[in-house]
């Protein structure tokens, strides 16, 4: 990697932290950009050379952090990229709280939804699969939002194993490669 990819790099890590440590403390809706840019100790215009606003933000480096993650520790298998997803909210409950959980803002549940969709997405182009469509991917990628509410709530979690069991086994019941879905 050469250094000004480093610098980018570190600049994007910085913002994504940023980002999640402000939402962790207050509800999306009341971070700015100029909240993120003060904690991440960047200029605005660096922060407008990555990304659009806030949102964008959201969705992009959550990707970023998702897809680096699932490089590192995915094995293989269709859902291998589930199972990371759900380890990673059991060893960071109070994160996923603030992008998912009941205090999270509308808009800041259906960013982290998009990036997951785009992982998802991703992943299984490399193994196509003719029966997945883009609806099928926003319908997975909800039920994964559930499973890792599930995973990360304060009163009773559930294990990420048995969320992968059922994640699975909902899966399953999708229709096989070649199959056909009624509208």
């Amino acid at each position: 990697m050469s250094a000004p990819d480093r610098r980018v790099r570190r600049t994007r890590d910085a913002l994504h932290e940023a980002l999640i440590g402000l939402m962790m403390e207050r509800p999306y809706d009341r971070i700015t950009v100029s909240d993120v840019i003060d904690r991440a100790n960047i200029g605005r215009s660096t922060f407008y050379a990555h990304y659009r606003d806030k949102d964008d933000l959201l969705v992009v480096s959550c990707a970023e952090f998702l897809r680096t993650e699932i490089g590192r520790r995915a094995g293989r298998g269709l859902w291998a990229p589930v199972r990371v997803m759900l380890v990673l909210a059991a060893g960071h409950p109070d994160v996923y709280r603030a992008l998912i959980g009941p205090k999270s803002s509308a808009t800041a549940l259906r960013g982290y939804r998009q990036s997951i969709a785009t992982i998802l997405r991703e992943h299984l182009a490399e193994q196509p699969q003719p029966w997945v469509d883009d609806l099928t991917v926003t319908s997975l990628s909800w039920a994964l939002v559930g499973l890792l509410g599930a995973v990360t709530d304060r009163t009773d979690p559930v294990p990420p194993e048995t969320a992968w069991r059922h994640f699975q086994q909902m899966c399953a019941h999708l229709p096989p490669p070649g199959g056909t879905r009624s509208r």
